[in-house]
C-alpha cells in the first residue's frame, strides 16, 4: 500500500431475501467476516476474494454488496479503477494511514456506501447494511435475470457447505451425498465433494475414481493450488476430493479449526478456489464433529425403522446441544432424509413423531421436519457398485434429490406429487415426504 489519495462510478441491483455478499481482502480478515456473516440469515456470502484481479473477474457473481479490505490495492489509484467498474453496493474498509483527503474522495464515488478506517464492526453495521440493500432493490429498476455464473457456471443462491451426516453406517449416506454432488454439478453450479470417511471406498467405487491421489495431499500441503487443485479427480462436471485410504492418518482429520490443514481451512481454500458448493460426506464417527464445525448445512440421513429414528434424536441433541457454540449451522438448515423406505416399514409420519417425541423428552425442542423420502430402489446399489451415476437408477430415486436440490441450490422443477403438503422451513418451502402414510 502507498500513494493513498483519489476520484469517480456507478450503483444499483435487484433480487430478493437474503442479501447476497462478496467478501474482499487479506485471508484473515476475510476468515473473520465470513464467520460472522454466515451466522446471520439475513447475508449469503457468495464468494471470497483475496487479490484485485481475482475481485474483478468475481464481479461475474453479481454481488449485491461487498465488503472490501482496500489493502489489497496497491494504493487509492486502483482501488478507485475498481470501484468505477462494480454496480454492487460497496462497504470499504481503508488503512488508517489513508487520511481525510482519501476517505472523502472514496466516500463521493456512487458505488460506495460506506467507508471505515481500519476495521468494522459487523455487528453494529450488518444492520445498515441489510436496510440499505433491501431499500435499493425496491428503488432499483425491474432487470432481466442478471447472470449468476462463474464463469460458465451457474452460482447457487449463496455459499453452501454441506454436511451429509448420519450416526450409524448403512444408512446410505454415502450415496445420498454422492447423489446431491452431481445434481449440483448438472445444475452447472461448481462444486467441490470431500470424502471425509477412513478408509475412504464410496467414491471412489460410486464414482468410478481411482484411490489416488486423494485427501492427502491436502494435509501435506494444505492449499488451493498445492493441495486441492492437483488432488481432485472429476466425474462430468464434478471435482471430487478422494478421502484418506490409510486408517492410521485419521486423526490428521481432526485438527483445530485454525490448523492450516484442517478441514476448516480446506473449505475455505475450496471457496477461494471459486467453489460454489461444497459437499462433505462425512464419517459417522473420528472427523465429524470438525466437518460439521466447518459447514453451514446438515442433510441428516437415516432410515424409516424406530431404533435409527431414536439415533437420529440423538444425533441433533449432540449437534445442537452439546456442540451448539461449534458450528455456525442454523435449525432451519438442517434437512432430514429417510433413506430407502419400503413397504412395512415406518411411514415418515411414524418416524419423525419418534424423533421428536426423543428430542423433546431430552429438552431441545421440536425434531426438523422430513425434507424428503427416497424408496429403497435396487437399482440405485446396482448403479453405484458399477461406477455409473446414481442419478440414472431411475425416477423414485432421482426425483427426491431433485427436489432436494431445487431447496438447497435454488430454481425448482415442478412435481407431479401436487397433493404433498408444502412445509414452511426457515426461509424455504419443502415438500413433505408422505410416502407409506
Amino acid at each position: 500500500m502507498s500513494a493513498w489519495k483519489v476520484d469517480n462510478s456507478a450503483p444499483q441491483t435487484g433480487s430478493d431475501e437474503a442479501v447476497i455478499m462478496l467478501l474482499a481482502g487479506p485471508p484473515s480478515r476475510v476468515n473473520t467476516w465470513f464467520t460472522s456473516l454466515q451466522m446471520d440469515s439475513r447475508f449469503r456470502v457468495t464468494t471470497f476474494s483475496t487479490d484485485p484481479q481475482d475481485l474483478e473477474n468475481k464481479l461475474s457473481y453479481n454481488p449485491e454488496a461487498i465488503l472490501l479490505d482496500a489493502t489489497i490495492f496497491s494504493g487509492p489509484e486502483n482501488l478507485t479503477q475498481f470501484l468505477t467498474k462494480t454496480i454492487s453496493a460497496v462497504y470499504v474498509v481503508l488503512p488508517k494511514e489513508a487520511g481525510d483527503e482519501v476517505r472523502n474522495a472514496i466516500s463521493n464515488l456512487p458505488s460506495i456506501r460506506g467507508v471505515f478506517l481500519n476495521d468494522i464492526n459487523l455487528s453494529q453495521a450488518s444492520g445498515r447494511i441489510f436496510a440499505e440493500v433491501v431499500a435499493m432493490r425496491n428503488q432499483a429498476p425491474t432487470l432481466s435475470q442478471p447472470g449468476k455464473g462463474y464463469r460458465t457456471e451457474r452460482i447457487a443462491g449463496g455459499l453452501r457447505v454441506i454436511t451429509v451426516w448420519s450416526r450409524t453406517g448403512g444408512s446410505g449416506k454415502s450415496t445420498v451425498a454422492t447423489a446431491l454432488a452431481l445434481e449440483a454439478a448438472q445444475r452447472g453450479i461448481k462444486t467441490l465433494l470431500v470424502g471425509l470417511s477412513v478408509p475412504d471406498i464410496s467414491l471412489p467405487t460410486f464414482l468410478n475414481l481411482k484411490t489416488t491421489p486423494n485427501l492427502f495431499g491436502w494435509l501435506t500441503n494444505p492449499t488451493f493450488e498445492g493441495g486441492i487443485k492437483p488432488n481432485v479427480q472429476s466425474k462430468g462436471n464434478l471435482d471430487v476430493l478422494v478421502g484418506l485410504q490409510d486408517g492410521i492418518k485419521e486423526s490428521e482429520l481432526t485438527k483445530a479449526p485454525e490448523d492450516p490443514a484442517s478441514i476448516n481451512q480446506l473449505v475455505i481454500n475450496a471457496t477461494f478456489g471459486g467453489y460454489s458448493i461444497v459437499i462433505l460426506d462425512t464419517p459417522v464417527s473420528g472427523a465429524y464433529s470438525n466437518a460439521i464445525s466447518a459447514s453451514n448445512t446438515m442433510i441428516m440421513v437415516s432410515t424409516p425403522m424406530i431404533d435409527q429414528a431414536i439415533v437420529s434424536g440423538e444425533a441433533y441433541r449432540m449437534a445442537f446441544n452439546r456442540m451448539r457454540d461449534q458450528h455456525r449451522i442454523g435449525a432451519g438448515n438442517v434437512f432430514v432424509v429417510i433413506n430407502r423406505f419400503r413397504s412395512g416399514l415406518l411411514s415418515s409420519n411414524e418416524w419423525h413423531e419418534a424423533a421428536d417425541a426423543y428430542t423433546q423428552t431430552m429438552g431441545i425442542g421440536h425434531f426438523p421436519p422430513v425434507a424428503e423420502v427416497i424408496p429403497d430402489v435396487p437399482e440405485v446399489a446396482l448403479a453405484a457398485n458399477s461406477g455409473r451415476s446414481v442419478l440414472t437408477a431411475g425416477d423414485e430415486f432421482a426425483g427426491p434429490i431433485h427436489r432436494l436440490g431445487d431447496v438447497l441450490y435454488g430454481g425448482g422443477g415442478t412435481s407431479s406429487r401436487d397433493d404433498q403438503k408444502v412445509l414452511k422451513f426457515g426461509p424455504f418451502r419443502i415438500r413433505k415426504g408422505t410416502v407409506g402414510v
